[in-house]
């Protein structure tokens, strides 16, 4: 089903358009008692404006550990991760923060959400960590369009402990897009989701203005998009 609704006549925007992350010759290897594991090797990834895109690949591939670099989570060992044109992995942790605040939206498989705010609270904190200036009525609206249109306005005033998995899962998503992002970095977004719920979340998703990537191990909505990337020996390969 959501094949269908991932089939979309849009245009094609892999080849065109603005960047809004590249990856340059990125590797990444961590540490430890045993010795050094190198994850990533040589990447290199553009994703433009609007694109929609996937990534796929085995667990333990490095996607997790893409996503972090991206995001500016984690800095490489030798290459550049850019956002916007800059040179994120250079800056420092404030400075990657705000981009991480104001261009990059994170929906994480872990829902992540602060335990002792309410799924309103969760999603009116995001908006407070932009630069973009708010007034106190321009966030409870915003929060209240978001819990909406994920269908959650019941479940506005619930902590986490009280959601079930799909909702936590889609306010988490709400969290992530509170900024309008330039780009949404989503982490298998419907792997808690009835069949019904993903196809409205994916169909959001889909529609939206920003640009997209998707770690996911359903195929349907992997092969959906404008570029289908994969995991390969520590590699990202266009499929």
């Amino acid at each position: 089903m959501i094949a269908a609704t991932t089939e979309r006549n849009r245009t094609d925007l892999s080849d065109g358009g603005d960047p809004v992350v590249e990856l340059r010759g990125v590797t990444k290897s961590f540490t430890s008692e045993t010795g050094s594991t190198l994850v990533l090797e040589d990447v290199d990834l553009t994703i433009n404006a609007g694109e929609k895109a996937s990534l796929v690949g085995p667990s333990g591939s490095g996607k997790s550990t893409l996503l972090a670099l991206v995001a500016g989570l984690l800095r490489p060992d030798r290459g550049t991760v850019l956002v916007d044109g800059t040179a994120n992995s250079e800056l420092g942790e404030r400075d990657r923060a705000q981009i991480r605040a104001d261009r990059i939206g994170i929906a994480l498989q872990s829902d992540n959400l602060i335990p002792f705010l309410s799924a309103r609270e969760n999603i009116e904190l995001a908006l407070s960590f932009s630069s973009a200036h708010r007034s106190r009525r321009a966030v409870r609206a915003r929060a209240d369009e978001l819990l909406a249109d994920l269908g959650l306005t019941n479940r506005a005033h619930h902590k986490p402990r009280h959601l079930s998995g799909g909702e936590a899962q889609r306010v988490a998503l709400a969290v992530a897009m509170a900024n309008e992002p330039a780009l949404l970095l989503a982490d298998e977004v419907v792997a808690a989701l009835d069949s019904d719920t993903a196809v409205r979340v994916v169909e959001m998703v889909m529609e939206a203005d920003f640009a997209v990537l998707f770690v996911t191990h359903h195929v349907a909505l992997a092969d959906g998009v404008d570029s289908r990337y994969e995991l390969v020996d520590r590699r990202v390969v266009r499929r």
